[in-house]
């Protein structure tokens, strides 16, 4: 079931996206009309986070932790290279969301149903298809190789569906795109790809449901070729995990968190432009600000980060 994980990254980002986001509505005000520089703010807001206040924030922790952690895998940087990856792609995803014209998703909801419906569908069983018509793996008590088990290549399909949107930017953007890619099909692979990636979830769940509650074979109660994969507790176990957890509260949760998260930075900034209490700086850093605070949050509580960026990019060039 859904945890809490306020892991060090997730808090940093938390605490660091929250900062800047309100801050950034009242910087002018701050700066120019209350002679406050950026830097005694911020060291204020540092002693706040600090370990001899709230304890939010511990570098010291966060440095030995993984330092320890160094020392005991053999593959130290990967929880690092991680976060870092999630860090990057949900601020790509929000940046793509920004850029699309007002009111898209409403205005040509009906091709994006279709990308992201059947043709994510596509995507991913001829992913699947080819994964398991292509790779084998070691039998048992290291045997002969055997095939792929087939709700395994479903889950490595899920994985590499979904379009990548930094490279989705290569055909949609630059002088050879200006001149031979037609704007509303630009705009639409861009939407497409920042979408489809927070959307791969519910693909990967599914197979790793039924791998957990049937195994490989496809039956309840016997393991198969997957015998050591867990609990059997049948189809009904498993699709009641897909739908009330990863549909129920991984999706819906980050479409709901990032329209709310949007929403509120398009009016803040808004009102405080009309107030002239926020500065141009201010303006162009929203939208990764915005991807950081997602990122911090929706990872604590275990939920689609860069589904939820895309949709704060969405509800933050709304209007």
């Amino acid at each position: 079931m859904p945890n809490v994980r306020p892991s060090h990254f997730n808090c940093i980002c938390g605490v660091l996206g929250t900062f800047l986001f309100f801050f950034g509505f009242v910087s002018y005000l701050v700066k120019e009309r209350l002679y406050i520089s950026e830097a005694f703010v911020s060291l204020l807001a540092g002693i706040v986070v600090s370990p001899h206040t709230t304890n939010i924030i511990n570098l010291r922790t966060f440095i030995l932790g993984n330092l320890s952690e160094e020392s005991e895998s053999s593959h130290p940087f990967e929880p690092v290279t991680h976060d870092f990856a999630r860090l990057v792609l949900s601020i790509q995803v929000c940046l793509a969301g920004v850029q699309l014209p007002a009111r898209y998703a409403r205005t040509q909801w009906r091709a994006l149903a279709t990308m992201l419906g059947p043709g994510m569908v596509g995507m991913w069983l001829i992913s699947s298809l080819f994964i398991w018509a292509i790779v084998c793996v070691p039998g048992e008590t290291d045997g002969p190789l055997i095939r792929m088990p087939f709700l395994h290549a479903l889950a490595v399909g899920a994985c590499i569906a979904p379009t990548d949107p930094v490279l989705s930017n290569t055909i949609i953007k630059g002088r050879w795109a200006d001149k031979h890619v037609p704007v509303p099909m630009a705009q639409l692979i861009s939407a497409e790809s920042g979408a489809n990636d927070g959307l791969g979830y519910p693909f990967l769940y599914f197979a790793l449901y039924l791998i957990k509650y049937l195994g490989t074979s496809g039956y309840a109660g016997e393991a198969g070729d997957g015998g050591a994969a867990g609990d059997w507790g049948g189809a009904r176990s498993a699709m009641g995990m897909w739908f009330g957890e990863m549909w129920g509260f991984t999706i819906v949760l980050s479409v709901v968190w990032g329209v709310v998260v949007g929403w509120v930075a398009r009016r803040g900034l808004k009102v405080a432009k009309s107030l002239h209490y926020v500065d141009k700086e201010s303006v162009f850093a929203t939208t990764v600000v915005v991807a950081v605070l997602l990122v911090g949050t929706c990872g604590m509580v275990g939920s689609d980060d860069v589904l939820a960026c895309f949709v704060a990019g969405n509800a933050l060039s709304w209007e």
